[in-house]
């Protein structure tokens, strides 16, 4: 089930509706499981270079979101081994 709703989620960062598009941005980023799928990580990589500034910023809030969280889980997963 979390592949389709990235797969959504990405299908709706090719819109023209700009507000779509950061909605659907923002829930990646939100969206733990992203991490999983690269399909999402490589999308939110492009958008960091939209044209539109709103949309770039919130890509690149969304990478950090995914990052911060990878960074925790791994420190997570190193104090358990």
């Amino acid at each position: 089930m979390k592949e389709k709703i990235i797969k959504v989620l990405v299908d709706l960062t090719y819109g023209n509706n700009n507000d779509v598009k950061i909605a659907a941005i923002n829930a990646l980023g939100d969206y733990k499981c992203s991490i999983e799928q690269s399909d999402a990580i490589e999308r939110l990589l492009v958008l960091c270079d939209d044209y539109n500034k709103d949309v770039a910023v919130a890509s690149i809030a969304a990478i950090s979101k995914l990052a911060r969280f990878f960074y925790e889980n791994q420190e997570i997963n190193s104090n358990i081994d």
